[in-house]
């Protein structure tokens, strides 16, 4: 999938209470709209994958929300599957495999990195960095 740029449109960070404890972490992402852009510099359109990356600092033993990183952003992507996606998108919110893998690996790899970064700054534990390992599984045979 040729991915042409990923952009981070907002990104906040809250430290609700002090982390005295142990902690629960927990990272995420969705993606939140596909829609169709113009891309002048390339002379062709492109896809605005948009998605929401969160990262939650929970209690251990409460449960009770401690911190929170959240970061907005979008993948722009060019190619000749741009309409099938798009399409499946419009249709039940679905991606292909393939597709999904990529957003996964490319938003992963920028928003660890940067959560690692806001974690610093608010002086709570670091999230795990969440490494790209996104891979397609083979299917089974049926027997």
């Amino acid at each position: 999938m040729p991915v042409i740029g990923i952009g981070l449109n907002k990104m906040e960070a809250k430290k609700i209470e002090e982390i005295t404890g142990a902690v629960k972490v927990n990272s995420g992402m969705n993606v939140t709209d596909i829609k169709e852009i113009n891309l002048p510099a390339f002379k062709t359109k492109g896809l605005s994958i948009e998605f929401e990356y969160r990262t939650k600092y929970l209690d251990n033993k409460t449960e009770k929300s401690l911190a929170e990183i959240n970061i907005d952003g979008n993948i722009v992507f060019v190619g000749d599957d741009q309409e099938s996606i798009l399409k499946s998108w419009k249709k039940d919110k679905s991606m292909a495999n393939n597709v999904k893998i990529e957003v996964i690996r490319v938003v992963s790899d920028k928003c660890s990195k940067k959560a690692i970064l806001l974690s610093d700054d608010l002086q709570i534990p670091p999230p795990p960095l969440i490494l790209p390992q996104a891979i397609k599984q083979a299917k089974e045979e049926k027997k």
